[in-house]
């Protein structure tokens, strides 16, 4: 306000009395106020209002400057604002400004999170930028939506995710299992141990990949009637395709970081290799969730399919609703592929990692799968994983760890309240699964550690060992990997089924190890949160199973 004053007494100066710029044509009149507009703009900007003005100036800050920069090159993004939460006295909300001294805020307690995510939770959405951005790979699916829209598709979405519906599908998950168990010991046939005796048994395997092959395989059918058979086709577009956008590096970051700074107009402009990656490998995923859409509306139309046919998958559900136009199911259906499958790639391949750090839990875990299921051939139910306390907390311990997502961002869309404290419109909040679900408030001083005996409870006079949903947290936003409220995925619960089944299938047939055990595994990842290095380990099959 202040410098607009001064550019327009600037310009009422120069009309009234021209006579003393005779020397000086306007145009440099003009620009030279324009300048000087700016500059006063900046230090205001800048310098006055974040330090003097802004009504977030009082909540405790975190140490050291250009914060918001350092969270995103974070590594393992979300330890900085862990760092935070351990050492900055706060009351739900902690301060910290970026470079140009905007002001960002972390929440760290049950009442700033539930006023996110729950009380206030359309007050808040993804920057457009970002928005803008992560469309470009998963489309204006359910994620990226926001507002009424994000209403509307939640509604009509929301009957495929039924509890009902999900544990229909243990049976396909199981079977899928199975196929990617037979592969492994392909795997490890063909590729053995190096310095390893013939009779050992021991091969080599890359286990994000399958695990990435796995979740595919599920997903395909399950979103769209489509069965991509990644497992049985080692050379498969659709994972090539995800691997190359998703492939964790640091120049993969630098991009992500300038695709959030910058209009997405410009950013797609730019020459970097990147750009090219992501027009291509989602061009083949945007054109083949069209032809799949394409094909099943023909398929509609021709065989006048019924209701029960239709609702066979997540696609046919949502033709049979009417709810969505070709062009906003084939957002759908890309948003499912890359959520769908990620999520629970991520987790398997992180519950083989913790496991191999903790091998007596692997043998606990196994002896608890085979006692209650006699073989990988075996029919299962759902009601057969999920009751088994030592698989339920192994998984909920890698999703509590290792959030598939570690950080997200949203901003305040108009002002509201958050922890009992003003937000102006267009603060922006770092929601951080990371922190939270290893912040000490929650989980103690133990948080940062694997213990899956924290999901269970023990009957003192029995001894019986039963599943328990809250490992022992006060709150459920101890735990916001899925998030909660209106906002949460919607697809936890197939996540977590489909991870039941994927853990209980490789620990009961495999021990596995470290093919190095001094490997150093750093965790990175754009978006979600993936072994830089892999996972290189060593399997062997383990008799009787």
């Amino acid at each position: 306000m202040i410098p607009i004053l001064a550019l327009l007494t600037l310009l009422e100066a120069f009309l009234l009395h021209r006579s003393v710029f005779t020397d000086v044509s306007f145009r440099t009149v003009a620009l030279g106020a324009a300048a000087v507009n700016l500059c006063l703009l900046a230090i205001y900007h800048v310098f006055i209002w974040p330090f003097f003005l802004n009504p977030l100036r009082h909540l405790p800050l975190a140490p050291g400057n250009f914060n918001a920069g350092r969270v995103i090159f974070d590594s393992p993004r979300g330890s900085l604002p862990l760092k935070w939460i351990k050492t900055v006295p706060n009351d739900g909300l902690i301060h910290f400004r970026d470079i140009l001294n905007r002001s960002q805020l972390l929440a760290t307690n049950h009442q700033a999170l539930l006023d996110i995510m729950s009380t206030n939770t359309y007050d808040f959405e993804k920057p457009w930028r970002a928005r803008e951005f992560l469309a470009r790979i998963i489309g204006f699916g359910l994620i990226l939506s926001e507002g009424a829209a994000h209403k509307r598709q939640r509604r009509a979405l929301t009957p495929s995710f039924h509890m009902k519906n999900v544990r229909a599908l243990y049976t396909l998950m199981w079977d899928k299992t199975y196929q990617l168990l037979e592969a492994l010991e392909d795997e490890i046939r063909v590729h053995p141990m190096e310095g390893s005796s013939p009779d050992s048994g021991w091969g080599k395997v890359e286990m994000s990949v399958w695990a990435s092959r796995l979740t595919l395989d599920v997903i395909g059918p399950t979103a769209m009637g489509r069965d991509f058979r990644t497992i049985q086709n080692t050379e498969n577009k659709v994972a090539d395709s995800f691997m190359a956008i998703l492939e964790p590096t640091k120049e993969k970051m630098a991009f992500l970081a300038i695709n959030f700074i910058l209009p997405q107009w410009f950013a797609k402009r730019i020459p970097w290799r990147l750009n090219r990656v992501i027009n291509d490998e989602v061009g083949f995923l945007r054109n083949l969730c069209k032809e799949i859409v394409h094909e099943k509306r023909a398929t509609i139309t021709a065989s006048k399919a019924t209701a029960a046919e239709l609702e066979a998958d997540i696609l046919g559900s949502m033709m049979l609703g009417g709810d969505f136009t070709d062009d906003e199911l084939v957002d759908q259906m890309l948003t499912f592929l890359a959520a769908g499958h990620e999520t629970t790639a991520s987790a398997l391949t992180w519950t083989c990692y913790l496991l191999t750090l903790n091998p007596g839990i692997q043998e606990r875990l196994r002896a608890e799968i085979r006692a209650a299921i006699p073989s990988a051939t075996h029919p299962i139910t759902s009601s057969d994983l999920e009751s088994l306390p030592l698989l339920n907390g192994v998984c909920q311990e890698v999703l509590r760890l290792y959030p598939t997502v570690p950080a997200t961002l949203r901003e305040a869309v108009r002002d509201s309240t958050v922890a009992g404290k003003h937000i102006p419109k267009g603060t922006k909040i770092i929601l951080c699964p990371y922190a939270i679900n290893r912040s000490p408030e929650f989980w103690g001083d133990d948080g940062d550690e694997f213990r899956p005996d924290r999901w269970i409870d023990t009957d003192p006079a029995s001894g019986q060992q039963s599943v328990n949903h809250h490992g022992g947290a006060s709150t459920n936003f101890a735990q916001i990997t899925f998030l909660h409220g209106q906002r949460s995925c919607i697809g936890k619960d197939f996540a977590r089924a489909e991870l039941r089944c994927a853990v209980a299938g490789v620990v009961g047939r495999f021990e596995f190890a470290m093919q190095d055990p001094k490997q150093e595994i750093h965790i990175a990842g754009a978006v979600t949160t993936k072994p830089v290095e892999g996972m290189h380990l060593q399997m062997r099959r383990v008799k009787g199973w």
